[in-house]
């Protein structure tokens, strides 16, 4: 039996979200290796792998095949989730790209705008910007937690619709629902309080949401 490879730290983090019988959707897939693994896991029912580009498309497939699990993973080329069905989807993955190029992927589709839709967002940049966008559009994060991964901190938001817009401030934007106290989510947070404090040279406005973070990550 041909051994099954192990997710990073950041798609591991992604699949603890991904809820036990869904049909998956990941959007940015690349390798496919988050939906071929929680197939060979058998923790999901059935999985779309999505890439706007054919060279990840083509390797998603190569990985699907080379794991069996063509019954269960497809290959679908689009931009986003412009075309994928999300009436026929339980959790929808978007991992690896930009907070904001994220939250343009999401505003393009009403239908996740549906308490039954789980969304796992992983961004790599700027997850306040998601952050804010999520909250004022009605979605709340019910699980965030930061990961290392290759020398770098990542956070993951477990995320819903809730009909509830707020404007969150800056403060609320980066914190989101880390906990303060866990190392790892503290580290992550030193790197935003580093990038605060370098825009804070060209934007005095940033000293009270600086020393707030200060304060909570002594």
């Amino acid at each position: 039996m041909m051994r099954l490879f192990e997710l990073d730290g950041r798609l591991s983090l992604c699949s603890e979200f991904v809820r036990s019988d869904s049909r998956l959707a990941d959007i940015g897939t690349d390798h496919a290796y988050l939906p071929v693994y929680l197939a060979k896991k058998g923790v999901i029912s059935s999985a779309l792998a999505c890439d706007i580009n054919d060279g990840p498309l083509k390797a998603a497939k190569k990985c699907i095949e080379k794991y069996g699990v063509s019954n269960i993973v497809t290959i679908k080329k689009c931009d986003g989730l412009s075309q994928v069905d999300v009436n026929n989807i339980d959790d929808i993955v978007i991992a690896g790209m930009g907070g904001e190029l994220i939250a343009n992927i999401l505003s393009k589709s009403e239908l996740i705008k549906d308490i039954s839709k789980h969304l796992i967002l992983q961004p790599m940049t700027k997850h306040e910007i998601l952050t804010k966008w999520l909250y004022k559009n009605g979605f709340e994060i019910l699980n965030q937690r930061a990961v290392y991964c290759d020398k770098k901190y990542y956070t993951v938001m477990l995320c819903r619709y809730c009909s509830k817009k707020t404007d969150l401030d800056l403060y609320s934007c980066l914190t989101g629902k880390l906990d303060i106290n866990d190392e790892v989510a503290k580290e992550f947070l030193k790197k935003s309080l580093k990038n605060l404090e370098n825009k804070f040279l060209h934007d005095k406005t940033l000293k009270p949401t600086i020393e707030k973070l200060k304060d909570d990550l002594l």
